[in-house]
């Protein structure tokens, strides 16, 4: 059972996560045409593409500079406030890891990875839980993670219990009151809508899952 997660699982799950949200591309786009511009889905599959390209051409010594890679090419791809939240979710990620050329990391390591993925966002986006944002999604991948950690769960199970809270996060986002971003015109009538963003991150992190299963 895979314990740890090295560069080229990051790559294969890179690739995993461009397939699915390209594959849930008009679903995305669906849920940001209520309340937002509409083309989300489509925007974060064309930077998947763009990355996917980027990355077959490039070799990396550690985990970090893979993942300021991707962020960067996020916040260069895409315009308006998506890319630099997108792309600040892989920073912040590799900022946890900028001590040392991490060729590998644990759940625990992994936990504190995606820690600082929230926190990087939550510092530049200025969104909190409950804003009807991603980091609504992040938060309970954060949680969920901070929980198998302390239990000593399996890399494989974390991940999995991981992956099915995001989504439950992004869910949750239904009964919320937009208070960022275009949505926030919206008020109350953006209850009952999911958020695209929080949508778009639970895809991404279940590649994870996806790929973890698969081994």
């Amino acid at each position: 059972m895979q314990n740890i997660l090295n560069i080229d699982d990051f790559i294969a799950i890179i690739k995993i996560a461009s397939k699915e949200i390209d594959k849930n591309k008009e679903y995305l786009s669906n849920l940001d045409s209520v309340i937002g511009d509409g083309d989300h889905g489509t925007t974060i599959s064309t930077a998947f593409t763009k990355i996917n390209k980027e990355l077959a051409s490039k070799n990396f010594t550690s985990i970090p500079d893979l993942l300021k890679f991707i962020g960067n090419l996020f916040i260069t791809s895409i315009g308006g406030t998506t890319g630099p939240i997108f792309g600040y979710i892989f920073i912040g990620m590799a900022s946890e890891l900028s001590d040392l050329k991490y060729e590998e990391v644990s759940l625990s390591e992994f936990y504190h990875m995606l820690s600082g993925a929230l926190q990087k966002v939550v510092s530049i986006g200025k969104a909190n839980p409950g804003d009807k944002t991603l980091v609504d999604t992040l938060n309970a991948a954060v949680n969920s993670l901070r929980n198998s950690v302390e239990k000593n769960i399996k890399m494989s199970e974390g991940i999995r219990i991981m992956a099915a809270e995001a989504q439950k996060g992004a869910e949750s986002t239904k009964d919320m009151i937009a208070v960022k971003g275009r949505a926030r015109y919206l008020g109350e009538r953006s209850i009952g809508h999911q958020d695209a963003g929080a949508t778009s991150v639970s895809i991404i992190l279940n590649a994870f899952n996806i790929y973890l299963q698969s081994k």
